[in-house]
């Protein structure tokens, strides 16, 4: 998963992950995947800001390159 750096996230995005938690990045598709789908920035606490795409029916993101470990525990509302 490809990491946005804090640079190329806008002002408003950067607002929305310090006050919200995570910011819209947009829909991405990948190669196997039927549909494209929303993807989020966050900030983990040991890679900095990541993205991803919610999982499960709560919707939770993890931080892709420590997924296998825990999960950031953040929720995207409203799916």
């Amino acid at each position: 998963m490809s990491a946005n750096s804090p640079e190329e996230l806008s002002l408003f995005k950067r607002f929305m992950i310090r006050t919200r938690g995570y910011a819209y990045v947009g829909h991405q598709k990948r190669p196997g995947w039927r549909a494209s789908i929303p993807f989020y920035a966050f900030k983990c606490p040991e890679h900095g800001i990541v993205e991803d795409y919610p999982h499960g029916h709560g919707g939770h993101l993890s931080c892709p390159i420590c997924a296998h470990r825990k999960h950031s525990g953040l929720r995207v509302q409203n799916l």
